[in-house]
């Protein structure tokens, strides 16, 4: 199943609810989305959300401002007309400066998140790295952030039904084989494509026999019905920072890539 890039995280009831609060009574619903950043924004899936939320707070706050300077005019003649379009114009060069700046940075960090969900899917259903601190490593992300962020990726079913136990991450045997055959993905994505899965499930059957058997021979101490997904690891892989765009590039065996982003190629 492929990440969406950038990924965005979708406004919760919550986030709904801020925004209408801004749109009538400003100054509460403004508060209200600045103590959401504050309280959520060690989360990686939460910082371009909050950052758009700030900027569509930005925008409403500014819309409900320029009905209460409307509602101020006991008359609205020719000579309010044109003091009511300066003040708006002067007001929305000032405001609309940080609001921008809100979106951008915001689509930005949507866009790295994309890219770091990408970097956990290879790890753990390509190469089927099983430890926190192993997948930590290639991420370059803190244990914490890829114990939240594969939490939220098993939630959102952006991977096989899983959990983390001890700092390992195990699989659920039958979502696994249902996601390496492609029956997974066509739960969560109407466009399947059949040719793509045979191909798939030819690289992986072989080698997934022999690790199902591996861990049943050693594997103690762990959930029923699940599994770890091991050990099919490339020699020395990493993730490297594009230079043209920033955006985390992972590299497998080979030593060199393109950048679905901006096109340049990136180097080990």
């Amino acid at each position: 199943m492929e990440i969406p890039v950038p990924y965005k995280v979708r406004f919760s009831t919550f986030d709904t609810w801020i925004i209408i609060l801004t749109l009538l009574v400003f100054p509460v619903g403004g508060l209200l989305a600045f103590i959401r950043l504050a309280s959520t924004h060690h989360h990686n899936k939460a910082k371009g959300r909050n950052l758009r939320l700030l900027g569509w707070a930005m925008v409403f706050s500014y819309i409900s401002i320029m009905i209460i300077l409307y509602l101020t005019y006991d008359t609205f003649g020719e000579e309010e007309q044109i003091d009511y379009l300066t003040s708006g114009i002067v007001l929305a060069i000032y405001w609309f400066l940080p609001t921008l700046i809100f979106f951008l940075v915001g689509h930005r960090l949507d866009k790295k998140f994309g890219s770091l969900l990408q970097v956990y899917q290879e790890t753990v259903v390509s190469m089927r790295l099983t430890s926190v601190e192993q997948i930590r490593s290639l991420s370059q992300t803190s244990p914490a952030d890829v114990t939240r962020d594969l939490t939220f990726m098993f939630e959102e079913g952006l991977l096989p039904e899983g959990r983390i136990i001890n700092g390992t991450v195990y699989i659920q045997q039958q979502a696994l084989e249902d996601y390496l055959s492609g029956e997974y993905e066509e739960e969560y994505d109407d466009e399947y494509d059949e040719e793509n899965d045979e191909e798939y499930d030819d690289e992986y059957d072989d080698e997934y026999d022999e690790e199902d058997s591996a861990s049943d021979e050693n594997g103690h101490g762990r959930p029923s019905g699940f599994q770890s997904p091991v050990s099919g690891q490339s020699s020395s892989p990493k993730t490297v920072e594009c230079p043209g765009c920033g955006a985390r590039v992972f590299l497998g065996a080979e030593r060199e890539k393109e950048c679905e982003y901006c096109g340049n190629v990136v180097c080990a």
